[in-house]
């Protein structure tokens, strides 16, 4: 379950979708990582700030999964 202030990603088949746009190369979204700020009352929207990014986005839920946190 995905709660506030848990690193996350975007999922590999949104990444995909995202990167098949209209004007390729604009930003590689594989390698989008974030920190989740809060979530809506419905749980089905999270509210993140992404990495090097003031503004926050809100997202689906099921585009989103945490990032595996580093070993070592």
């Amino acid at each position: 379950m995905i709660k506030r202030g848990d690193r996350v990603k975007i999922t590999a088949r949104v990444a995909a979708a995202f990167n098949n746009n209209k004007r390729p190369g604009q930003f590689d979204w594989t390698d989008r990582r974030g920190v989740v700020e809060r979530i809506t009352a419905n749980k089905a929207t999270p509210i993140v700030v992404w990495d090097g990014r003031k503004s926050p986005d809100d997202v689906p839920i099921r585009s989103i999964e945490l990032e595996p946190a580093e070993l070592g």
